[in-house]
């Protein structure tokens, strides 16, 4: 009984850290935003929250 739930944390943390290393290979590796995409998305709010 205690192996039977010492296995399934130990599946339950290694499921975790590996979508933890997932989730963080999955942001590591997106393209890059262009700055020029950037200045005109800010240039843009600012002239809404003007009018």
């Amino acid at each position: 009984m205690r192996y039977s739930i010492m296995l399934q944390l130990v599946g339950l943390i290694t499921l975790v850290l590996l979508a933890t290393a997932a989730i963080f290979a999955w942001l590591q590796n997106r393209p890059a935003v262009q700055s020029i995409e950037l200045e005109t998305s800010s240039y843009a709010l600012e002239t809404v929250r003007c009018e």
